[in-house]
């Protein structure tokens, strides 16, 4: 990992998610789905050590009714609404870490991307709910990132789409992991050619 870098792109990623996100959903697991690869169908997404307090999304084992440590998530939001659950809202995902004396540090999950890469890596970075990447779960329970504009004609219109660029790759964040990744590009292949095209989904604890 290139420290400055590494930092300078969290920065600019994330400088337009500053928000107050006050509402906390239920703990929930996050699972991938693959329509090709019945071995990562269905397995759970958990943290996993990726520097000083700071945390990967790794590929774990598949979801049971035992308990996997490091696989209980939320959705934060500032959406006032008197409903249980909120759709196609962005918020931020975020992770509680455990430390020494069963203390907590809240963590949200940022992009970090790499100039020279098409795939960007999610990782979880203690924040206090300062800075984070905006996500939304559609109706489907499904993780996207909302997009408001098509650059691929000329000139760009004005379109709305739930992009959902989510594959589970090699990735070399800190250490090499099989984590889950962003590609960058609403239609883009992955450069890295381990990854594997996934869905991203809650499922309620």
């Amino acid at each position: 990992m290139k420290p400055t870098l590494t930092f300078l792109a969290t920065l600019a990623a994330t400088a337009t998610a500053q928000f107050d996100y006050t509402k906390r959903s239920a703990p929930f697991n996050l699972i991938v789905l693959s329509s090709t690869n019945d071995t990562l169908n269905g397995t759970l997404l958990s943290a996993c050590h990726e520097g000083a307090a700071i945390e990967g999304f790794c590929r774990g084992p598949k979801l049971s009714d035992t308990p996997t440590y490091g696989a209980t998530f939320y959705f934060n939001t500032s959406y006032e609404t008197n409903e249980t659950v909120v759709y196609d809202n962005y918020g931020s995902l975020d992770y509680d870490l455990l430390i020494s004396g069963n203390q907590t540090v809240p963590s949200a999950m940022q992009l970090v991307y790499d100039p020279t890469s098409n795939v960007a890596v999610p990782i979880l970075y203690p924040s206090g709910g300062e800075t984070y990447s905006s996500v939304y779960f559609d109706k489907s329970e499904e993780l996207y990132i909302q997009s408001w504009k098509d650059d691929t004609v000329d000139p760009a219109v004005s379109k709305e789409e739930k992009v959902k660029q989510w594959y589970v790759c090699t990735t070399y964040y800190s250490y090499t992991y099989v984590t889950l990744a962003w590609v960058v590009g609403k239609n883009a292949t992955p450069q890295n050619p381990t990854c594997q095209k996934v869905t991203v989904k809650r499922v309620w604890v």
